[in-house]
């Protein structure tokens, strides 16, 4: 099966990384880590205005109408470029769940994503993702533990009963923690294909993390002299980067492979795929930008470099939409209930 892109989607890529690397970058990420959102606003006006926010809004509700593959190729250039917007929620979780929700409620939420008048937020057992601002509406399918916020950014958070209940916990460095919580039957079948298509996007995320730190590292050790030659003329750093790009291939094979099996495939195995996926590329990009910290040396561990917003970014990843642990143990419980066994995931 060939999983290559087509030629619309390789300008898809080509022309978000081209976008990307005009409106975004370190000097934007850093901006917003200095509490400055101007220009991370503006940048994503810019991919309101060329179509990406709402790539998988149906055209219906003047979206794209576009596949999680799409998706999933513009969230790789993204990461790749820092770009400190909520496209993975907003732009990705946001719309697939909607189109898993009741036609009457979702289709008036698709058009004001579309309209740009409301953003998402995702948050469930896997993730406690703090809004910067407050969110207006959270949706319950009475399904798990799982849902979506969405609302204007001056909005306040509001649960309706019977409904999950929002506890704040402990705030973690600038951002604080949810925990929502409550009970329900479980998902229905397109909501488990959406939020199998959530972790293959956070995947194709994690790629773009490795991309960006991988291009970093190579540039460095290709300039970088000692005892007067590049020191990528070294062996054991050859052997480093060749690792590192071994990691990233395999990560994008692994991730744009499971965006198209997870809408074509039954959904069991939706579910699987997509967690292996996630899982896989979780480990591979933390540990390979680790890698590419130790190739730039000291001052890879310092505030200055660039590395470390890739690292931070990757491990916040990881851990999002269930971590490698949690989702190989729930697969592994669900592959041994399937043939008889008593899996529950518990240990």
């Amino acid at each position: 099966m060939d999983f290559s892109l087509s030629e619309e989607q390789q300008f898809l890529s080509s022309s978000t990384r081209s976008l990307a690397g005009d409106v975004f970058g370190e000097s934007v990420a850093r901006q917003v880590l200095d509490g400055d959102r101007a220009r991370a606003d503006k940048g994503w006006s810019h991919l309101r205005e060329a179509g990406l926010t709402t790539l998988l809004v149906p055209e219906e509700y003047g979206g794209g109408g576009g596949s999680l593959l799409d998706a999933c190729v513009v969230t790789t250039e993204l990461f790749s470029a820092l770009a400190p917007v909520p496209y993975l929620t907003s732009a990705v979780a946001a719309p697939l769940l909607l189109r898993a929700g009741p036609a009457k409620a979702s289709g008036a939420l698709l058009a004001e994503l579309t309209e740009g008048t409301t953003c998402g937020l995702f948050v469930g057992a896997d993730l406690a993702w703090p809004p910067e601002a407050p969110a207006a509406v959270c949706l319950d399918w009475a399904s798990g533990r799982s849902g979506l916020v969405l609302g204007p950014d001056t909005a306040e958070l509001v649960t309706a009963e019977p409904g999950p209940g929002v506890d704040p916990l402990h705030p973690l460095g600038a951002r604080g923690d949810l925990d929502v919580s409550w009970s329900g039957t479980d998902l229905p079948e397109p909501a488990r294909r959406a939020l199998a298509g959530i972790r293959v996007a956070a995947a194709s995320a994690l790629t773009g993390c490795l991309a960006g730190a991988a291009q970093l590292a190579w540039d460095y050790i290709a300039t970088r002299e000692q005892y007067g030659k590049p020191i990528a003329a070294f062996q054991a750093v050859r052997h480093m980067a060749a690792d590192l790009l071994v990691d990233l291939e395999t990560c994008r094979s692994v991730s744009l492979g499971a965006a198209w099996q997870v809408e074509n495939e039954p959904v069991e195995d939706a579910e699987r795929i997509a967690a292996v996926a996630k899982s896989w590329c979780g480990e591979a990009a933390v540990r390979s930008i680790e890698t590419s910290v130790q190739l730039l040396g000291g001052i890879g561990v310092t505030w200055e470099s660039t590395a470390h917003l890739y690292l931070r970014t990757a491990h916040q990843l990881a851990a999002s939409f269930g971590d490698t642990r949690s989702l190989l143990r729930r697969t592994g419980a669900d592959f041994i209930a399937a043939r008889g066994g008593h899996g529950d995931g518990s240990s």
